[in-house]
């Protein structure tokens, strides 16, 4: 890559001796000793399965990082026959305070579009990316694809037993007498976690304190056809998804080489939800974030093969989280799936708000006057043609 300079400054890509300097300005966006933020780093951009090198930009005053702009590997499906293409995901922007309003953000961009070009990338994808930035980087040529429509469960130990949240299915129908069964453990399970609970949720890890409870108690199994895990089965998940999920939409690549990757981020902690009889029929995967212990538990990924077995899982995960916020994306949901999610008490939180600001987006690496931005047959800049998980995104 060519080196661009603006004096004092000069623009470059990722040098090894530079990681210790990456990780210290790290901290202005994630929280945690440099340990956590240095294994984070090596995850998601080091070991990344679908890039050669990471393409991590460096602003350097000197022989001083004093700016980052960074892009992780994505590997996306979309059409029918189903294709598949490796684009950039946009990760992390970030400027020293004693730096910043220098226009090294337009210029760590305008260097990164220029390699990414070279390396025969077409678009760079944003899945995050916020309002006001969004309106800057318009600027440079970014679109939005559409908003993605935060869920939220506002929950609370004293207002969720089963009698004041009936467990309903998408089509609105009384659960089956087997999550009934289930429901009676989980009163049990109420009172454990009654005595378990720290105030505030003080940890990450103490989001599941009850789910781990219960694990621990149980062997994993909640009713006859639900368990708990804090590993993933990754090889059943892939299968069940594959089988399941044909449409033509893009999306990122799920199978084991993603999910043995995307598991492992230091940064969370993850717990798993299984709902089988003679094999996996359906899984939940929750997840709470080490850098910001106040953040709710996130619904990050499913997979389903009916409507019924979804409403358990959710319902399930409701249960075990007792006292916890949870939240997800709506935007390219189904309907059973949205009418799920409203059944079981999730409300959406205002677009625009502090809380719900994200927004899917997208760049061309080249200029593209007149055309159609596309994958295949997709229309990019179409909400409507994608199917993201809160797994897809950087932070994760």
């Amino acid at each position: 890559m060519k080196i661009m300079e603006r004096a004092p400054y000069k623009i470059i890509s990722y040098r090894p001796e530079y990681l210790q300097q990456i990780v210290g300005l790290h901290q202005y966006l994630w929280r945690g000793d440099a340990a956590l933020r240095t294994a984070y780093i090596d995850w998601k951009y080091i070991r990344n399965p679908y890039l050669r090198e990471p393409h991590i930009y460096l602003a350097t005053d000197g022989e001083r990082v004093i700016g980052i702009r960074s892009f992780v590997g994505a590997k996306w499906q979309f059409g029918s026959p189903r294709q598949t293409l490796v684009l950039p995901l946009e990760a992390d922007t970030i400027i020293d305070p004693e730096h910043r309003s220098q226009g090294l953000v337009s210029l760590m961009m305008k260097t990164a579009m220029k390699d990414l070009g070279e390396k025969g990338y077409t678009y760079v994808l944003s899945l995050g990316t916020i309002p006001q930035l969004l309106m800057s980087d318009m600027k440079r040529g970014w679109r939005s694809i559409g908003p993605l429509r935060a869920l939220q469960f506002k929950n609370a130990v004293s207002e969720l037993s089963p009698e004041r949240h009936p467990v309903v299915t998408a089509s609105g129908r009384k659960s089956l007498p087997r999550l009934r069964a289930l429901l009676r453990k989980s009163r049990l399970a109420v009172a454990a976690y009654r005595k378990l609970r720290k105030p505030a949720s003080a940890t990450p890890r103490g989001k599941f304190d009850l789910l781990d409870h219960i694990y621990d108690q149980k062997s994993g199994k909640l009713g006859t056809h639900i368990s708990i895990a804090k590993s993933p089965r990754i090889a059943a998940m892939v299968n069940l998804k594959r089988e399941l999920v044909t449409d033509p939409r893009i999306r990122h690549v799920q199978d084991e080489e993603y999910y043995t990757w995307r598991l492992q981020n230091p940064g969370s902690y993850y717990r798993y939800l299984f709902w089988e009889d003679s094999e996996l029929q359906g899984y939940l995967i929750l997840q709470a974030t080490r850098f910001f212990p106040h953040h709710p538990v996130a619904l990050v990924d499913w997979c389903a093969s009916s409507d019924e077995i979804w409403a358990e899982l959710l319902h399930a995960a409701i249960q075990l989280t007792q006292g916890e916020d949870l939240f997800t994306w709506s935007a390219t949901m189904s309907e059973q799936e949205h009418g799920a999610f409203e059944n079981a008490g999730f409300r959406p939180i205002p677009e625009g708000s502090t809380n719900n600001p994200w927004i899917a987006a997208a760049c061309p690496v080249c200029e593209m006057l007149d055309q159609e931005w596309c994958l295949g047959d997709q229309r990019l800049l179409d909400i409507k043609n994608c199917d993201f998980r809160l797994l897809d995104p950087r932070s994760f």
